[in-house]
This record gives C-alpha cells, sequence and structure tokens, in this order.
C-alpha cells in the first residue's frame, strides 16, 4: 500500500471523486474555499496494487499558535475494498503536517488507537434520476396538488443580493430553531470562486416568493444548503416542488446524487419524514475519530 500526498491536481481528484459520488466536504472546491478563508488543505490518495483505493481531504488549522489539528469530515473516502485499518495508520504517519498534531477522520474502524470523538450522524441521500413513483405516497400526493396550483418555479444561478438575504435569513431560522450550519463567510467565498455553483431555486406565486431551495453543485452530486418556505408556501407544499425541480434539472445535467443533509428522527422527525419521502436513503456515517 502506497500513499501520495497532495501530488493529485484538480482533474484527477474530481474524476476520482465522481468515481465514488463524493459529499461536498471532500470536493476540491471545498478545500480551495477553506484555503481563501486562511485554511490550509491537505490531500492524500492512496494505491493498493496501483490502484487507488482511497482518497482523503482534511482541513487543517493551527491553534493556539501550537498544535496542528486537522479533520477530514467524510473522509477518507474508499474506492475499492482494501485493508482500512492499514490505510488510517499510513494517513495517520505520513502526514505533512507538522508536529505536534492531532487528526480527526470519519471512520467505523474499532481500533484501539481510534478515540471517538463524536457519535455517527446520519445523512439522506438521494440518487439520481428520481422516478416519481419512488416517493412516498403522501410526499408524491402533495408534489401532484403543488405541479398544479399554478405555481410558477425558476432555477438560477444564485444572485449575490439573493444570497445575502438567503443567509441572514437562515442565521435568523438557526437561532430560533437551534441549529448550526456552514457559517455564511464559507458560502459567500465558495460563490466568489465559483459563482455557477451556487443554484438558487424559487417557487413564487402571484410574484410573491414562497419557497427558496439553495443548492452547491460538485462534481457529479450535488448539497441541499439551505431552504426557506413561508406559511403560504407549507400549504401549496412549495418546498417540495422546488426539491422536484432540482432533481430533475441536476439529472438533466448528468449529477448522480443529491445530499439532502443530517436527518434526525428523535429531534427533527417532520424534516427526516419530507427528507426520506423524496425515496432517499439514510445512509450512516463513521464516527469521527483522533487517531494516535
Amino acid at each position: 500500500m502506497e500513499i501520495s500526498w497532495d501530488h493529485c491536481g484538480q482533474a484527477g481528484w474530481e474524476y476520482l471523486c465522481n468515481r465514488a459520488r463524493a459529499p461536498m466536504q471532500q470536493r476540491w472546491e471545498y478545500g480551495v474555499t477553506h484555503v481563501a478563508l486562511g485554511g490550509q488543505v491537505i490531500r492524500a490518495v492512496i494505491h493498493q496494487n496501483g490502484e487507488p483505493v482511497a482518497i482523503c481531504q482534511s482541513i487543517a488549522r493551527k491553534f493556539a499558535g501550537l498544535l496542528n489539528v486537522s479533520l477530514a469530515t467524510h473522509g477518507p473516502l474508499w474506492l475499492a475494498p482494501c485493508d482500512q485499518p492499514r490505510a488510517l495508520r499510513l494517513l495517520k504517519r505520513t502526514s505533512p503536517m507538522a508536529r505536534p498534531r492531532a487528526q480527526l477522520f470519519t471512520a467505523t474502524d474499532k481500533s484501539p488507537r481510534l478515540i471517538p470523538l463524536m457519535t455517527p450522524t446520519t445523512n439522506a441521500r438521494v440518487a439520481l434520476p428520481v422516478d416519481m413513483g419512488s416517493l412516498n405516497g403522501k410526499w408524491r400526493n402533495s408534489l401532484k396538488k403543488a405541479l398544479g396550483s399554478g405555481l410558477r418555479v425558476r432555477h438560477v444561478a444564485c444572485p449575490r443580493n439573493a444570497l445575502t438575504a438567503l443567509l441572514k435569513t437562515d442565521h435568523q431560522q438557526q437561532g430560533a430553531k437551534s441549529y448550526r450550519a456552514l457559517p455564511a463567510a464559507f458560502t459567500l467565498q465558495w460563490q466568489r470562486i465559483n459563482p455557477d455553483d451556487l443554484r438558487l431555486i424559487t417557487v413564487s406565486l402571484s410574484g410573491c416568493t414562497i419557497a427558496t431551495a439553495l443548492f452547491i453543485r460538485h462534481g457529479n452530486t450535488a448539497t441541499y444548503h439551505i431552504a426557506h418556505t413561508t406559511d403560504a408556501g407549507r400549504k401549496l407544499s412549495a418546498g417540495r416542488l422546488a426539491l422536484w425541480r432540482a432533481f430533475t434539472d441536476f439529472a438533466n445535467d448528468g449529477l448522480r446524487q443529491i445530499d439532502l443533509g443530517q436527518i434526525d428522527t428523535v429531534n427533527a422527525a417532520g424534516l427526516a419524514r419530507f427528507k426520506l419521502g423524496t425515496g432517499a436513503v439514510a445512509q450512516m456515517n463513521g464516527a469521527t475519530v483522533l487517531a494516535i
């Protein structure tokens, strides 16, 4: 088993990411955005018998002016069957980060040299294209009503002013509903670097916007990033209509999967039902672990 650090260019990295339908946190653009905000990124490709079996992108920062900490969210990303514990040991031992250092990964391995820091989360992921028959019955019926309600749906590259307004609304929602998301500065920086990646879908009635959904597109996958629906929009299932437009348009563009984000069937059961009603698969992620 061999490992190379920071030798893979963007085209090669994205090719490997596309093979695995990689999530946003392992995409090249995610790392570039982090660097633009003052961080560091390190990327590794692991080969076994001459074939790539894993990639791992970690974002890194220095804490207290001394400790270098790297975090590989949803990484390593496994491309083929391999000796995963050995690969993790290789990542830890050969990291180009200066010492002293702490390395965090997402892993299911139960090795005693991996200390769990955060419990596993679960994401809802939708494979594209989506057939209407695969939707949950209630979800499908609500969508059909929305399709026949005379609502106008638009899909555009998100304008700067619209993004600023949506981020402000999301900040207010976070406070009201007690959840956290990526900092607004991260989303704004991503738009500066790759403006066409941020896709805004709006649903309006009589000229008034009643639902918005912001997606970040990356390679052959996309992430459902921010959404907001008014009371009128909820009554008309405008949020479902926005998602359906995303499913259709992204599939036509050649995308293979949309990550609808984390689900919590205990503390946010309604939102979990909404996401899973699309036919999404609930995929458990590994725990966040500290390699020692």
